[in-house]
Formats: C-alpha cells, sequence, structure tokens
C-alpha cells in the first residue's frame, strides 16, 4: 500500500484584505494567498492576519473557510475595519495598487495560541506590508523567533513607504533564514543596506553570508526566476503564457518553492516548479483561483 504523502503545515502570517477591482473582488493579501496556494497544493495552510467585525470580514472568513482554511488564527477587531486595496489592470495585465491604511491586521496582537502553532510550523511566510505597524511587525517578529526550526521566508514584496522599510528591513532579514524578491526590490534592499555599488551576484552572496539564508529567490518577470543556495545556483526561463493578470503570481511562486524546498527537491526542480506555479497563476483571474494537481499537470504539459 502507498504511503500518503507528508504534509506539511505552511503559515503566512501579516496581512489579508480583499482585492477591488473594478468589477469583482477577491480574496488578497500576500500571506493569505501563500497559505490557500500551499493548502491547493496538499499542504496545512494556515493564515495568521486580523479582519474587522464587519460584513467584509464575516464574508472574508466564511471564504476562507470554503478554501478549507483554518480560521481560529484571525483575530477579530471591534474598531478597526478589514482592509482593502483597490486594484487597476494594465494592457498587459500588470496591477496598480492602492491599499487601505488603520485597518484590522495593523493590530495583529500575540496571543498564546500563536506561540502554539509557530512551534509546530514547517514554514512561515511574512511579508512588510502588515510590518507597517509596530504593533503588528512586533507579533510578526515573536512568532518568528519562535518558529525556530522553520522555514522563514521573508517575502520583500514592498508595499511600505521607504522610511518605513527602512525599520522593517534589517530586522526582517535577521529573522528570516529564506528570501524571496524580484529585481526592483533587490535594488531596494541594496540601497537600504548601502550596498548599491555591489554587482547582482556580489549582493546575494552577502545576503546569504551575512543573514545565514538557506535559499534566495530573485524573479525576473518574463525571464523566469533565478534560486541561489550559497554553493549553487540555478536559472529557470519563463514561459511563453497568455497573461490575463498578474496579481499573486509572485505569492504562488513562493508557494511552489516552499512546497518543493520542505521536500528536499534540488534546486533547479525547485525553480521550475516556482516558475511554472508563477506562470500559470498569471493565466488566471485574481491572486487565488481554484486549482488542483491535475489542473498544474494540464499546464505543464501543455509546455513540453
Amino acid at each position: 500500500m502507498e504511503e500518503p504523502e507528508q504534509k506539511f503545515t505552511i503559515v503566512g502570517i501579516g496581512e489579508v484584505l480583499w482585492d477591488i477591482y473594478r468589477d469583482r473582488r477577491h480574496l488578497g493579501g500576500a500571506p493569505a494567498n501563500f497559505a490557500i496556494h500551499a493548502a491547493q497544493l496538499g499542504d496545512h495552510g494556515v493564515l495568521v492576519s486580523r479582519v474587522g467585525n464587519d460584513a467584509m470580514g464575516r464574508e472574508l472568513i466564511a471564504a476562507l473557510r470554503q478554501r478549507q482554511l483554518p480560521v481560529e488564527f484571525l483575530q477579530m477587531d471591534e474598531k478597526r475595519g478589514t482592509g482593502t486595496v483597490m486594484v487597476t489592470l494594465d494592457l498587459k495585465g500588470v496591477p496598480g495598487f492602492r491599499c487601505s491604511r488603520d485597518v484590522a491586521f495593523d493590530y495583529l496582537q500575540h496571543a498564546p495560541e500563536l506561540e502554539i502553532l509557530a512551534q509546530s510550523t514547517d514554514a512561515v511566510l511574512f511579508g512588510t506590508l502588515a510590518q507597517r505597524t509596530p504593533i503588528t511587525r512586533k507579533t510578526i517578529l515573536r512568532f518568528l523567533r519562535s518558529a525556530k526550526n522553520a522555514v522563514r521566508l521573508f517575502d520583500v514584496n514592498s508595499r511600505a513607504d521607504a522610511a518605513a522599510l527602512q525599520a522593517i528591513v534589517p530586522e526582517s532579514l535577521e529573522a528570516a533564514n529564506a528570501l524571496k524578491m524580484n529585481q526592483d526590490e533587490m535594488k531596494l534592499l541594496q540601497t537600504l543596506l548601502y550596498r548599491q555599488h555591489d554587482s547582482s551576484r556580489k549582493f546575494i552572496d552577502f545576503l546569504i553570508k551575512k543573514y545565514e539564508l538557506k535559499i534566495v529567490a530573485v524573479t525576473l518577470g518574463a525571464a523566469g526566476c533565478e534560486i541561489f543556495d550559497g554553493s549553487s545556483s540555478c536559472k529557470a526561463e519563463s514561459l511563453p503564457v497568455h497573461v490575463l493578470d498578474t496579481t499573486g503570481a509572485g505569492d504562488a511562486f513562493a508557494a511552489g518553492l516552499i512546497h518543493q524546498l520542505l521536500r528536499r527537491a534540488p534546486l533547479r526542480e525547485i525553480a521550475e516548479y516556482a516558475n511554472r506555479l508563477g506562470a500559470f497563476l498569471c493565466t488566471q483571474s485574481g491572486a487565488t483561483p481554484v486549482f488542483g494537481p491535475e489542473d498544474l499537470e494540464t499546464f505543464r504539459e501543455s509546455y513540453e
């Protein structure tokens, strides 16, 4: 009898919100997108965040339940509303964002159950947006300290302003042992860390050594991605997909990266799988389309 595949506990901590388009809305927020994709890939996806005690918050909880994510780590805020992002797409499907401020996820509180969850977490993703307030930043960093045996993936996903990032980025890198960024975010990190004159490879080597990172992933848009592990690197070329909406493609990439990394896949397999999952998302509408292994297999076969 075939052994069932091991399931890992994979956490997204930070913002959850509604991505609001002109004619529709979708679940959003990088940690939420990541947790949903992790669950769709077959692991235990868990979201740690905070919503308002309002209609949008209740709808969001219902939507997460429908996607079979646990909701016991979603806090309810009685004073502040659920987060939203107004999304506009250009002709190439590239989104622009306008995020609400002073909302529920800005006030994520530490709780004993988060300590317990952290200790059983295999991988956790966190970014910069939810760290724009000291309250949520403190909660996230405390969770990461407790998740000492986990892969702690810092997805730069820069949405905060430059002054906030100056405080957020160094602490986040210290708390992480894995890093994901795009080319613009790498330039931003170089500026924040006063390494503007480094070549890309020299800067990545610096990050790996200084912050003891297991893996660094750089997404290259239409050029694919490149992944580094300290001793080697691997580049995966992009797939010539018809782009509908790139919203959430980076979060799907992150989920694919973690899915393969936890299964100790070779670097090339990690890069190709994450790259393929990100490309698949670009052909879908919204950041969290419903998909299963058979959809990904069909997509893979269409590009072989």
